[in-house]
């Protein structure tokens, strides 16, 4: 069995924000027909642009996370391969203060945007919907963890517990090490399609437009792939090197430019797609994940 705990950690990252709303009977609102952006089956207690920068830190942070992590089949984990550990932690610590001064910023708008929900809501409007403390309403947080075989010598569980436990202990090795290794093969096939799909539209048509983003995510998953590639999946390390070659660094606007390397990199990411699409039509072992 391969223990995944000498490569690296899980990470579990939460999160909490106010949600401003309550639950409302629909009689309640019967004659409140001029506040329809506010009421349906629920209230919103205050205007939900204001809590939207402080989820777009939130959704930034988890994007970032899954970007450079691996799949785990225990619900809500993430695994970190260790040479990306302090890196990972450096950034949500950005992420995290960012958080914070949304959540200044909120704060310091706490007041007036009750005042705006007395105006929309009328009747409707009860103080004790508003915690006094709104800043207690949010956290965002993240802990390292690292799993190993339960010890069966420390006389707390019998052996039959022991043996079941090991058991499921190798079953989620194994089950890590394929959930990673289809990861990284269809976040890069998919990468791959998208590419493609910048040449053509599939009915012959002028090709769409190289977008910046299309190319940086090709530099950004470079980046990381090989501390990602902790099983030492060749094939597709390979596809990846000649992925990484037939795009050069060259960036998105010189590809827009010039003809002749938009041709050279179409039919080398032509060929790639096709070897992509071959590994990936290989049977194998449906994962179910608990």
């Amino acid at each position: 069995m391969e223990n995944i705990f000498e490569m690296g950690c899980l990470i579990q990252l939460s999160s909490s924000a106010w949600g401003a709303r309550r639950k409302i009977k629909t009689e309640q609102i019967t004659n409140m027909a001029g506040a329809n952006d506010w009421l349906s089956t629920h209230k919103k207690l205050i205007d939900p642009k204001a809590l939207k920068p402080i989820c777009k830190t939130v959704n930034a942070a988890r994007g970032y996370l899954s970007g450079v992590s691996l799949p785990f089949p225990i619900n809500g984990m993430l695994f970190v391969p260790k040479e990306m550990i302090s890196r990972v932690d450096e950034e949500l610590n950005k992420f995290k203060s960012d958080f914070d001064s949304k959540i200044e910023d909120f704060v310091s708008r706490y007041d007036e945007l009750r005042e705006v929900a007395v105006v929309y809501l009328g009747d409707l409007f009860n103080e004790t919907d508003y915690p006094v403390d709104i800043r207690s309403k949010f956290s965002f947080a993240w802990r390292f963890i690292v799993l190993d075989v339960p010890n069966g010598n420390s006389g707390v569980l019998s052996p039959e517990v022991y043996e079941r436990e090991k058991t499921k202990f190798v079953q989620t090795m194994e089950e890590a090490r394929e959930l990673a290794i289809v990861s990284l093969r269809e976040e890069f096939s998919g990468m791959i399609k998208r590419i493609t799909e910048r040449f053509t539209n599939g009915n012959g048509a002028k090709s769409k437009v190289f977008k910046n983003g299309t190319i940086n995510n090709f530099y950004e998953f470079f980046e990381t792939f090989r501390e990602r590639n902790i099983f030492r999946d060749s094939e597709l390390a390979e596809l990846v090197d000649q992925a990484e070659a037939i795009l050069g660094g060259k960036t998105a606007e010189a590809i827009r430019s010039n003809d002749q390397l938009k041709d050279h990199i179409r039919g080398g990411m032509a060929e790639v797609e096709k070897s992509m699409k071959d590994i990936l039509s290989r049977p194998r072992r449906r994962i179910v994940m608990e």
